[in-house]
């Protein structure tokens, strides 16, 4: 029996907005996007979904974690909105959690030499959020590829970005958001770039896009609008974001430095 949106279900119903866009491409997550499409048009949750959820390969591990370190459960709405958007409790998780959690918690673990050296260098400035774990799977392969701008276009569309609503029509918006670039004079560092104007995917059936509006702030995953922001939200995705950006500058440093002594 699914049960529609409440106060206990309304973070199942977030991570899974921000879960569909890369499973419906077939990135990760079970091939089920049909049944979940189908929760979100129903705005409603059962535990069929909340079987789904749990295999998806890194979003799952990282609530959990989140969720273990903070005493939550899992889909509680703030752990969900911790791990895709950013709030306080991604500053609850201790450092030697996350750490552990990198080599051990993980599908795809980090190396613990390597989840060593990491936190040795980063410490607290890592943060189990989405955009620094995308982050930093990207940057690995960044410093030493020919393809950086490839790597950087697959990197901004994986993480969780913020745009604001200018134009609305039958299934896009166009909005302005800050794309993720190179420092021209730092070609290993990342920033956000000034914002510009793009056409991006959303669905009139996923509450609220049923009432979405210009001036509205949106996050947007693969070029898909997710969830309709609110203003501490926006805020604190910008925040977090700049965090990650900083973290993972640190990061490819570390690599850069790593290579050359080799």
């Amino acid at each position: 029996m699914k049960h529609v949106d409440n106060e206990s279900s309304s973070g199942e119903l977030l991570h899974t907005k921000h879960a569909f866009p890369p499973n419906n491409l077939g990135y990760c997550g079970p091939d089920t996007r049909g049944r979940i499409l189908e929760h979100l048009h129903d705005h409603a949750t059962d535990e069929s979904l909340l079987s789904i959820l749990t295999r998806f390969e890194a979003a799952y591990p990282f609530v959990k974690m989140i969720a273990k370190s903070t005493g939550r459960k899992p889909f509680d709405y703030e752990v969900a909105e911790a791990y895709w958007i950013g709030n306080p409790l991604l500053d609850s998780v201790k450092p030697v959690e996350f750490y552990e959690f990198t080599h051990r918690g993980l599908n795809v673990k980090l190396p613990k030499k390597d989840a060593k050296l990491l936190f040795k260098q980063l410490g607290a400035v890592a943060k189990p959020h989405h955009t620094f774990y995308v982050m930093g799977m990207y940057s690995r392969p960044a410093a030493t590829s020919a393809n950086r701008e490839k790597l950087l276009q697959l990197m901004d569309s994986c993480r969780i970005s913020w745009g604001r609503v200018v134009e609305v029509k039958e299934k896009e918006l166009v909005v302005e958001r800050s794309p993720l670039t190179f420092k021209k004079s730092e070609e290993e560092h990342l920033l956000l770039s000034k914002p510009v104007r793009t056409k991006v995917a959303y669905d009139q059936e996923i509450a609220p896009f049923n009432s979405i509006s210009t001036g509205d702030w949106v996050s947007l995953h693969w070029n898909f609008a997710s969830e309709k922001l609110t203003s501490r939200q926006v805020r604190n995705l910008r925040a977090y974001t700049l965090g990650d950006i900083k973290a993972t500058n640190l990061f490819m440093d570390l690599l850069t430095r790593t290579k050359s002594q080799l």
